[in-house]
C-alpha cells in the first residue's frame, strides 16, 4: 500500500496524492444558489476576534485512510466546531459530496452537511474546501485558527471532526477536542459507527488525532498547490 502525505492549509491549499481518476463532472452536480445567510440552519460560530486579529497558531489533524475500490464509498469530510457545537470552518470535503453530489445520494456525508449547512454554503466555502478524493497513506490537515469567513476565532477548546462513507448509508465519524491558547496541546479521536454494523465494513480511516502549537505559522514555500481533480 502507497504511503503518500496531503497537507491542506487554509485559504492555501496544500495537497499530494490524491486520486487521479478525479474529473470535473461533479461541478454540474451543484445546488441552486441558497437563500439568504440569515436562512442558513445553523449559523457558524460567534466566538471569533476581531478580523485585525492574529490567529494563535496552527493545528495540524492527520489520520490514515484506506481507498476503498468500490462505488458509493471514500467520501469524506473534516471540520471544525465551537465548544457550543456550532460550526466554524471545514477544512477537507471530497468533491462529489461537495459539490452537489447529495442530491443523488442523499445518505454522503449526513453529518457534517447538517452541521455546516452546506447546502447554503457560498461559492467561496466550496472552492475553499472542495478537494479530489485521497490516494491511501497519511495525510494532514492544517487549520489555522480562522472561521469560515477568515476571521481569528477566541482561543479555548474546539472539535474536530472525521467523516466518512465507508460504503453507501455506512459512515465511520471520529471525534476529538483540541484547546488552542497560549500552550501546545495534543489529541486523539474517538470512533463511532453510524449504524454500529458499519463496524463490520471495510477499514476507511484510523488513527485520527490533533496537535496544536501556538505562535505556529506555515511557510509558504513549503505550499504546493496542486489542481489535478475537481
Amino acid at each position: 500500500m502507497p504511503d503518500r502525505t496531503s497537507r491542506l492549509i487554509l485559504p492555501i491549499v496544500v495537497i499530494t496524492g490524491v486520486a487521479v481518476t478525479a474529473t470535473g463532472a461533479y461541478l454540474d452536480q451543484r445546488p441552486e444558489p441558497p437563500p439568504a445567510a440569515s436562512e442558513r440552519p445553523r449559523p457558524p460560530t460567534t466566538a471569533t476576534l476581531p478580523p485585525t486579529a492574529e490567529s494563535t497558531g496552527l493545528v495540524r489533524i492527520s489520520y490514515r485512510l484506506h481507498r476503498i475500490p468500490t462505488h458509493a464509498s471514500n467520501q469524506l469530510a473534516v471540520w471544525i466546531e465551537d465548544a457550543s457545537g456550532a460550526y466554524v470552518r471545514t477544512l477537507f470535503a471530497t468533491s462529489f459530496t461537495a459539490n452537489g453530489g447529495y442530491n443523488r445520494r442523499p445518505e454522503s456525508l449526513v453529518r457534517w452537511r447538517e452541521t455546516s449547512g452546506w447546502e447554503w454554503a457560498t461559492e467561496e466555502e466550496i472552492e475553499s474546501a472542495s478537494r479530489p478524493a485521497q490516494d491511501s497513506g497519511e495525510h494532514t490537515l492544517y487549520w489555522d485558527g480562522t472561521d469560515s469567513n477568515g476571521v481569528p476565532v477566541r482561543p479555548g477548546r474546539y472539535t474536530y471532526r472525521v467523516e466518512g462513507n465507508v460504503w453507501w448509508e455506512n459512515r465511520v465519524l471520529f471525534t476529538g477536542t483540541i484547546e488552542i491558547g497560549d500552550r501546545p496541546h495534543a489529541s486523539e479521536a474517538e470512533v463511532a459507527y453510524l449504524p454500529e454494523a458499519a463496524r463490520e465494513e471495510a477499514v476507511m480511516v484510523e488513527d485520527v488525532r490533533a496537535e496544536f502549537t501556538p505562535g505556529e505559522t506555515l511557510d509558504p514555500d513549503d505550499v504546493t498547490t496542486y489542481t489535478r481533480g475537481s
